[in-house]
């Protein structure tokens, strides 16, 4: 596959070498690309050594093909174009198999899609959601802007908000959440408050209190396995659904959080982008209780 890029932004005398470093791509792959004179800057191969101006167009091709089996189902796409791809995930379903062999997935569902235009990208997933949590989901085209988009999930650059249900109502309505998660040796799937754990920071806001539950907005400054639901379920508001944290419910069919937003500058085009999926269904039924 061929991708085409348009230096919006270039220093004074930046050469293509530091213009691919800033995107925070791995010196061996580029290396790699430049040595296979795989880069292209206006029609012309490039050297690493290269000056280049604003407006320059830059092509790189990469051989590669579609690293998942493709698995004939309906994508819902909230957003596309050369560079991401980004979609609506259902509850109860993967984002990445175990083995790329195995289908089922959203990986699986996006390598159809792939296909089915005739492209050969292979599959990259910028970030991973739980199996039942619903929404926002990224998927990058290319190596040069997955790299730039690892940096700002990082940097907190690229910044998303969810919407949960959890338990009880809150005494304090806004808050933060800066408790250090890691393993639980007792549990294998679960994970714990642990001094030893990696740092977490959860911001939090009540949006509407209904009987015995309330709708939450969630901003992750951190992305740990299960961050939401650990930091809720500690401070003693599990969500609705979570039997892992909280208790089982068989009127709630799965955890009730929802990846509802993604804000971000384009990482090539540098226009600023907003994101959004509202609730699924069987949220919407919770939330519209009289």
């Amino acid at each position: 596959m061929i991708t085409n890029y348009k230096v919006l932004k270039v220093q004074e005398g930046q050469t293509l070498k530091e213009y691919l470093e800033s995107f925070h791509l791995g010196k061996p792959k580029i290396y790699l690309l430049i040595s296979s004179k795989s880069i292209q800057v206006n029609g012309s191969i490039a050297s690493e050594n290269t000056i280049l101006k604003q407006d320059d167009s830059i092509s790189i091709q990469i051989d590669e093909e579609i690293d998942y089996t493709p698995d004939k189902k309906k994508l819902d796409i909230l957003y596309e174009d050369d560079y991401l791809l980004v979609v609506n995930k259902p509850a109860h379903i993967l984002v990445h198999p175990d083995d790329k062999s195995k289908t089922g997935t959203m990986c699986n569902i996006v390598a159809y899609y792939y296909q089915n235009r005739g492209w050969s990208y292979q599959v990259r997933y910028a970030h991973r959601l739980d199996m039942d949590t619903t929404g926002v989901l990224l998927f990058v085209k290319d190596p040069l802007t997955l790299a730039k988009v690892d940096e700002m999930i990082s940097t907190h650059e690229l910044r998303r908000t969810y919407l949960c249900l959890a338990k009880g109502k809150f005494k304090e309505k806004k808050g933060v959440i800066d408790a250090p998660i890691g393993e639980d040796r007792h549990h294998q799937q679960r994970k714990r408050i642990s001094k030893t754990g990696k740092k977490a920071i959860t911001h939090y806001e009540v949006v509407k209190e209904f009987k015995s539950y309330s709708l939450v907005q969630v901003v992750l400054e951190t992305g740990r396995t299960h961050q939401i639901r650990v930091h809720l379920a500690s401070i003693g508001h599990p969500i609705l659904g979570d039997s892992l944290y909280g208790t089982l419910d068989s009127n709630i069919p799965r955890v009730m959080l929802h990846s509802y937003e993604a804000k971000l500058i384009h990482p090539i085009t540098h226009q600023e982008l907003k994101i959004t999926k509202s609730i699924p269904y069987d949220m919407k039924q919770l939330v519209e209780v009289k």
